[in-house]
């Protein structure tokens, strides 16, 4: 009798040291609820916007409705709960048992705060009992850190309108979380942008970038093609939820250089007689935007003919310009009955335009008279000798 009421004495016992241990548990393993940051102490400076991914672990075989609430933060802070990728504020998420979910608290710091640390602390709740609190510490300094860069390789390029300008450049988050960067460019009318990352073909419109790390990305800049020549300073920027990127490129336009060279109704045939001359009228037009100097003409011609110009050479041609110029063909004085090919070209230093022609060669109405007369001068012949000889 005395041996069970021994071992009824220790049941109790051991009954009670279990309830006691159990009341000891935090709140959280009782839940099975947890609130976590992967870098609960940052270094930070005024006038910034931090960002923090927070991860709510429900480690129980039930799903669970968590309330999230911001229990303190120094005076003069803002700070605020967004689902991730949301961009919504939120004050509750559900979680499925033995999985977690997350979201973003934004922090914004103050420009006039001072040098020290400050603590944050953010609560997970269920029916208005808190299952787990997380405190979170911002170191403040005088020097700037985690400041996100945008830089180029070679920030200055130059071509003609017609060219596509290609630039280089890393985009580094300096940050302890990661970000997925909005990319966009401050562009004149009619041109264009795209991004690629390095190495790759497919255009994006945003880059994900892991805290501390870089990415290199390919900016393909193509100037409308009425682009005046100058030169244009081009924004380029990568915003993100908690900071932005910027730099400047150059794109110096040179002008695109163009030419046309007909006749004024575009008719490119003609008919002449062989060893006579034949004026045909041309005109030059500048159909780029830069201007055209020192433009100078040439032919290429059958044997023995000639072509002279007047004038021989248009010292300048503005964009948009056009002027006339006279080339007299000469044919070869032997040059029998047919069709020729005959080319007239203009040319500058930076481009050139020709024309092919058809030059059809006609017998000279001379001989045709010549033959009319050698015809007549027989029969007038022959009649004199029938006439004089004949009666005999």
């Amino acid at each position: 009798m005395k041996r069970e009421k021994l071992n009824n004495l220790f049941r109790i016992v051991s009954v009670v040291l279990l309830l006691l241990l159990f009341m000891s548990l935090p709140a959280a393993a009782a839940s099975g609820i947890e609130i976590s940051t992967t870098y609960p102490g940052i270094s930070a400076s005024a006038g910034e916007l931090i960002t923090f991914s927070l991860d709510v672990n429900n480690s129980g075989s039930q799903s669970r409705v968590v309330q999230l609430r911001i229990d303190s933060c120094p005076e003069g802070w803002i700070a605020y709960i967004e689902g991730k990728g949301q961009g919504r504020r939120i004050s509750e998420v559900f979680v499925k048992g033995g999985s977690y979910e997350s979201a973003n608290l934004n922090v914004r710091i103050p420009e006039n705060v001072g040098e020290g640390n400050y603590t944050l602390s953010v609560s997970a709740l269920s029916g208005g009992s808190v299952l787990d609190t997380l405190k979170i510490n911002v170191d403040i300094s005088k020097v700037r850190m985690g400041a996100d860069q945008l830089s180029a390789q070679y920030s200055e390029l130059k071509g003609s309108a017609g060219a596509t300008f290609n630039f280089n450049l890393t985009l580094a988050n300096n940050g302890s979380e990661e970000q997925t960067y909005s990319l966009g460019a401050d562009l004149p009318s009619g041109w264009q942008v795209t991004f690629m990352p390095s190495y790759e073909q497919q255009e994006v419109a945003s880059i994900t970038v892991a805290g501390g790390q870089k990415k290199d990305l390919k900016v393909t800049i193509k100037p409308a093609s009425s682009a005046e020549a100058g030169e244009y300073v081009i924004p380029v920027y990568a915003v993100s939820g908690g900071s932005e990127a910027k730099t400047e490129l150059k794109v110096i336009v040179s002008g695109s250089y163009e030419l046309a060279f007909s006749t004024p109704t575009g008719q490119l045939n003609f008919d002449m007689v062989a060893g006579k001359e034949k004026k045909i009228t041309m005109e030059v037009t500048n159909t780029g935007s830069a201007p055209l100097k020192k433009i100078k003409f040439y032919s290429s011609t059958p044997k023995d003919w000639s072509v002279d110009y007047d004038p021989k050479e248009i010292e300048v041609l503005e964009p948009g310009e056009s002027q006339q110029i006279t080339a007299t063909v000469t044919a070869s004085s032997n040059a029998i009955a047919g069709d020729y090919a005959l080319t007239l070209r203009a040319s500058a230093s930076e481009t050139s335009k020709q024309a092919d022609f058809r030059v059809t060669v006609k017998t000279s109405t001379l001989w045709g008279i010549v033959g009319i007369v050698i015809i007549l001068a027989v029969c007038a012949g022959v009649y004199w000798v029938f006439h004089n000889y004949g009666r005999r």
